[in-house]
Order: C-alpha cells, then sequence, then structure tokens
C-alpha cells in the first residue's frame, strides 16, 4: 500500500496536476469534424439550426474532456500479496482500486498490469473499492519494486481515451524459493544425519516419587508406595537434554543468492519432516519446531545481505551452510540470480 500524506483534497489535486495522456478515438474524431463542418455552416448560412448543432457538439466535447479526466482523479491502486509469498511460485494476488472522491463515484475504468493482463471496472463508488484476483510471479526475493499499473477509461461518452499510471507499491517481502536444486537433496540427507546422530538421548531415568494426577501414565505407578498410603504414587521420570542440530548461515559466503535458496530448501523440508533444529544468521537464532517456526526463518531470509563475518569453530551440532573452498560443494554453475530486476510475471 502507498504511504498516505495531506488530506483528500490534496491527494486529490497531485492526482489532477499529474501528467494523464489523452487520445482521441475514432468516434472523437468523428464528432470533431462535425463540430467543425457545422461551425462552417452556421457562420455561412446564419442558420439557427446550424448554430444549435456547432454548440451541441462543442458542449458535449468539453463535457466529455472534464468528466473523462474527473473519473481517474482521486484514485488509488494496492496489490495485496498472500500471507507468505514465495519466489517462483505464482501467488494469488488482489489488485485493489480505492476511489478516494467522496461525492462522485468513477466509471468504466480499465486496468492494465505489467503481466499483460487487462481488467475492467463498471463502478467503483465514491469512497468505496473493488478488487480483482489474479497470479503474479516474481522470480526473486526480497521487497519487490512497485508495479505501474495503467488506469484508463473513455467515459462518459467515449470521444477521448485518457489514460493514468499509478504505482502500487508492497510493503510485503517475497520468501526465497524453496524448490531443491541440484545437490540440494544431498545436503538436506546430511542434515538429516546429523540432527538423527545428535538426538540419541539416553533412556529415561528416575528422579523422585509425587501424588498422581489425572492423566498420569498408569504404569508409573509405584504399587508398593501406593499402598502404604491413602493415594496414589507415581514415579516421575526424566531424560537427558537432547542436543539440536544447528545450521549456521554464511553471509559472507560466496554464491550468496543460491546458498539463500538451500537455506530456505532446508528449512522448510527439514520442518517438514519434523527434525527440529536452530537457525542462526547474523548472530539471531530461530528454533524451528513446527511450521509458524519455519516462517520465522523465511521471513529473515527475505531481506538477508551480504555480510564479512568469520566462520565458528567446528562443533558436532553445528552445520555450516556456507561455499566457501572447504564447506558445502554444490554441483552446477552460479545461477545469476543476484543480477537484474525482480520483474513480474502472471499467468
Amino acid at each position: 500500500m502507498q504511504p498516505r500524506s495531506g488530506s483528500w483534497r490534496e491527494r486529490f489535486r497531485e492526482r489532477w496536476n499529474e501528467g494523464i495522456r489523452h487520445r482521441i478515438t475514432p468516434l472523437g474524431a468523428m464528432i470533431v469534424a462535425l463540430l467543425l463542418a457545422s461551425g462552417i455552416l452556421s457562420f455561412a448560412t446564419s442558420q439557427n439550426v446550424f448554430f444549435l448543432l456547432f454548440s451541441l457538439l462543442l458542449a458535449s466535447i468539453l463535457i466529455s474532456s472534464f468528466v473523462n479526466r474527473l473519473m481517474l482523479a482521486g484514485l488509488e491502486v494496492q496489490l495485496e500479496l498472500p500471507l507468505h509469498p514465495l519466489a517462483g511460485a505464482a501467488l494469488p494476488c488482489v489488485l485493489t482500486v480505492e476511489n478516494e472522491k467522496k461525492w462522485l463515484a468513477s466509471f468504466a475504468l480499465e486496468l492494465s498490469v505489467p503481466i499483460g493482463r487487462r481488467f475492467y471496472l463498471p463502478c467503483v463508488s465514491a469512497g468505496g473499492r473493488s478488487s480483482v484476483a489474479m497470479a503474479v510471479t516474481w522470480q526473486r526475493r526480497g521487497v519487490p519494486a512497485p508495479v505501474v499499473v495503467e488506469l484508463s477509461t473513455r467515459f462518459p461518452f467515449g470521444f477521448s481515451l485518457r489514460k493514468a499510471r499509478v504505482l502500487a507499491a508492497m510493503g510485503r517481502a517475497i520468501y526465497p524459493s524453496i524448490v531443491a536444486r541440484p545437490g540440494f537433496a544431498e545436503v538436506l540427507a546430511a542434515a538429516r544425519i546429523r540432527a538423527a546422530g545428535l538426538s540419541g538421548a539416553a533412556e529415561p531415568e528416575f528422579s523422585h516419587l509425587r501424588e498422581y494426577v489425572a492423566g498420569d501414565d498408569r504404569r508409573r505407578i509405584a504399587w508398593g508406595k501406593s499402598a502404604a498410603g491413602p493415594d496414589w504414587i507415581v514415579k516421575e521420570m526424566r531424560g537427558q537434554q537432547e542436543e539440536r542440530l544447528r545450521l549456521w548461515f554464511d553471509l559472507g559466503s560466496p554464491d550468496f543468492e543460491r546458498l539463500v535458496c538451500l537455506a530456505a530448501f532446508l528449512t522448510w523440508e527439514l520442518c517438514y519432516q519434523g527434525v527440529a533444529f536452530d537457525f542462526e544468521v547474523g548472530g539471531a537464532v530461530v528454533v524451528v519446531v513446527e511450521r509458524n517456526d519455519a516462517y520465522n526463518v523465511l521471513r529473515l531470509m527475505a531481506e538477508v545481505t551480504p555480510q564479512a563475518v568469520e566462520l565458528p569453530q567446528y562443533e558436532q551440532s553445528i552445520l555450516l551452510l556456507s561455499l566457501r573452498d572447504g564447506c558445502l560443494s554444490l554441483p552446477g554453475k552460479p545461477t545469476g540470480d543476484s543480477a537484474g530486476t525482480n520483474e513480474c510475471h502472471g499467468i
């Protein structure tokens, strides 16, 4: 959503004064030709009927031009993304046109977006809004550039076509892609093996005795102690604390964008397979146990940028996500995702 400042009158004035492209339609060209002909005939013949026709055509053109421009004034465009947008996936988005004019509706609006789609809105009521659904694909992660939406209308008589371009800004970042690439499956298998080796905790051991509480496992009832008193007594057990796998993301790694996609893929797949782990990036640690935790990691990776960092000392629980020499090795060449613009594509 675009940031708003000032009153609706100021925004109305800005929209009115901005460049609005104007083009005469074939019907409008015919009306102008009739206007010129009636004007010549009225002054040549001095007939009242030609003067009336000239006045009628001139008034129609002036009213059409004024109302035509008024239809595009005071309109704001918003592009709403889904809650968890992923790069490379067709995202169901909602394009909303809001009419900030409190006293006049906008009629017969055509919307054109860069993905080659056109939409028609018969009416946007005064102070109201209308929405259309569409699918948009962004190829790269991060906050996408504002989408240029072209508004046009021929209302009321179709004598002219006016167009105005409006920026639809988006404040939500696009998550990196979680699609597997060459070599990602091997790293996932290594991470699962490392996590399985860390989760081999010892059998639960006895801690203390306590009174029975509804819901306790009856297999842990201490029958000897329970027989000596009026209440049931159960054994409280404890197990050794498990050490979790820790994925350490290298902000100074070469082929940075490819590593970001690898981290997103590992986060999603490990969470989907029920593997609990810690994800560390730039000093921030996210404990990933359920799906919402994985979204938190993807949200961090959406806007992460390269920085100079030092690799941590080796530990059994740490899996270094780095493409430096001596760390992970992925087949293929850099994908070149770090170059270019984050363009949108539609379906």
